[in-house]
């Protein structure tokens, strides 16, 4: 029987939502169908959606391929999807940008006065790239 790479787990997870995560949570009136936003603004979403699909659907690539550098194929399987989440928690420093808690406070979970918007889930995101990576790492350089 083998073992189950719990970073791969890890990584492949992530990956898969970065894949889908932007259908699941922009593709309602919040988002991409709220009739407040301009429609240049549906196609900066339609553009990030996009972008999570590609960067995570090739991170998805890369981790289940089986022939070619496997080191360097586990590094860019979890840096496409961290380009994603760091450029998403890297929004919050432009001029006007504010999660979606700015607009729809009630959809947005909270612990005390922390939000739990885009935020805070990106740097889990990110913080669970980095451990599925040294995890996988690690385990990957044990097989050899």
């Amino acid at each position: 029987m083998q073992k189950t790479n719990a970073g791969r787990v890890i990584l492949t997870s992530i990956a898969g939502f970065t894949t889908v995560g932007g259908y699941l949570m922009d593709w309602n009136k919040t988002h991409l169908f709220n009739p407040n936003w301009t429609p240049h603004a549906k196609f900066h979403d339609a553009m990030t959606i996009l972008l999570g699909t590609m960067l995570g659907g090739s991170s998805l690539y890369l981790l289940n391929r089986k022939n070619g550098d496997q080191d360097l194929q586990l590094k860019a399987g979890a840096l496409l999807p961290a380009f994603f989440f760091a450029a998403q928690a890297g929004s919050f420093a432009f001029p006007g940008a504010k999660g979606m808690d700015a607009e729809f406070p009630e959809k947005i979970p909270s612990i005390g006065k922390l939000k739990l918007n885009e935020g805070p889930f990106s740097l889990l995101m990110l913080a669970g790239l980095g451990a599925g990576y040294f995890l996988a790492r690690k385990e990957y350089r044990q097989s050899q």
